[in-house]
């Protein structure tokens, strides 16, 4: 298996960063292989952090390394928080809404994209009301703004 299919084999830790002396003295709280990021960052909303562990969205407390839930949501892709939604975006195209809660998955619509053979491992974006996503060339704006 090469790198990119296991995400680089890593994973997460959570450092305690504490100034020493004109100095910064880092302890390692937990290393986790339970958050394996590849193409995008997890987000932290309240005490949870939310992202891709390769291909499984995953709900992990920040705090102690513990994982809530974990779900196949989309795929590998990427994710933005906003307005107390997940905004989903996978590299094939799929886009859902999903509550960020840590009690369980609860998604609230999905919908794809028709993009070419390319993955696309742009991160999704909401600004202003508008979510916007990009496909190598391709820019779109959905307003998302309640009703």
């Amino acid at each position: 298996m090469t790198p990119a299919a296991v995400a680089f084999a890593s994973g997460a830790a959570l450092l305690q960063l504490t100034a020493s002396g004109g100095g910064i003295d880092a302890r390692e709280v937990y290393f986790t292989r339970e958050m394996r990021n590849h193409h995008a960052s997890s987000v932290l909303v309240g005490d949870y952090l939310y992202g891709f562990s390769s291909a499984i969205l995953t709900a992990m407390r920040f705090d102690t390394g513990e994982v809530a839930w974990r779900d196949r949501s989309v795929g590998k892709g990427s994710l933005v928080y906003a307005d107390g939604r997940l905004y989903l975006f996978s590299e094939r195209g799929d886009v859902a809404l999903a509550e960020a809660t840590h009690e369980a998955y609860r998604e609230h619509g999905r919908f794809t994209l028709d993009i070419g053979a390319l993955p696309t491992w742009s991160h999704p974006v909401v600004s202003n009301g508008l979510l916007f996503l990009r496909d190598q060339d391709t820019v779109y704006a959905y307003d998302v703004r309640s009703r």
